[in-house]
């Protein structure tokens, strides 16, 4: 086995995307830009949105003043009124679902970072620009992620079956990083063993290096 093989830096790429068709109102990253968990990195136009919230809210006021007003003249559960008791409580239910399914949507107008990270793939989305579920994902470059990969022959498949310790030298970077091999696996077309990177410090996808045993 060689006691030396050539790799390069990789990180797992996150993909985000609206949940919801709009027009894009804001945008507050774009690429090469750091981001931190939960960081606002763009927002749909809410005013469709917040028009649809009122008139629920404009609908489940005049459901509840009804229930109100039929819960005082009949107080007694067991009345004959019952069943229309039960249909009103029903109108009521989904007049809230509705409200609550409303503000979801809201909620959803938002997009946000799910890691800490850096912009790799803003799509090109600017204020005004008209996005679906299915267009304008946004991908993020998870930073506690990197880690550095190189190929191996077939051959040498059994020495990477257990983890091995090692060096990693990057270049550009003056220090070594130490670390341990996964286990090796295949893409389909080659052999490959991973080294995660503890520190992120420095490091951009797709610089090269080896790692030294």
């Amino acid at each position: 086995m060689p006691e030396k093989f050539d790799g390069e830096v990789k990180a797992r790429i996150i993909e985000v995307r609206f949940a919801l068709s709009g027009k894009i109102s804001s945008v507050s990253k774009y690429n090469g830009d750091s981001v931190k968990k939960w960081d606002l990195v763009a927002s749909l136009d809410r005013k469709i949105l917040q028009t649809e919230l009122d008139q629920q809210l404009a609908d489940y006021e005049k459901v509840r003043a009804d229930w109100d007003g039929f819960t005082k003249k009949h107080p007694d559960p067991q009345d004959d009124n019952k069943y229309t008791k039960a249909e009103k409580q029903a109108t009521l239910n989904a007049s809230v679902k509705q409200v609550e399914l409303v503000k979801i949507r809201l909620d959803q107008s938002n997009l946000f970072a799910p890691v800490d990270g850096i912009i790799m793939d803003d799509s090109g989305i600017v204020p005004g620009l008209y996005v679906t579920p299915a267009s304008s994902s946004i991908k993020i470059i998870d930073t506690s992620s990197f880690y550095f990969e190189f190929e191996i022959d077939q051959k040498d498949i059994p020495e990477f079956v257990e983890s091995k310790k090692c060096k990693v030298n990057i270049e550009g970077m003056k220090e070594e990083i130490e670390g341990e091999t996964l286990p090796v696996f295949s893409d389909g077309k080659k052999f490959l063993v991973r080294i995660n990177l503890p520190k992120s410090e420095g490091l951009m996808l797709g610089m090269t290096g080896s790692c030294n045993f």
